[in-house]
């Protein structure tokens, strides 16, 4: 059974108050986007491997 005393009720919510406010203020960033063109590909296949490691399903461990 959790028993809770004023002291700690206080210690609580000045916790979650402070996070609170120091999650909510973010310094601005200016940050600028920039407009990209996709190159077409003739007939290619472009495979991106995250590199995690393990055998991949797809090829059958070939």
């Amino acid at each position: 059974m959790l028993i809770l005393n004023k002291k700690r009720i206080y210690i609580i919510l000045i916790c979650l108050v402070i996070s609170t406010i120091a999650f909510k203020i973010k310094p601005v960033k200016n940050l600028k986007t920039k407009e990209t063109v996709a190159l077409p590909v003739n007939k290619k296949v472009i495979v991106l491997d995250a590199g995690h490691g393990g055998e991949d399903r797809w090829c059958n461990g070939r």
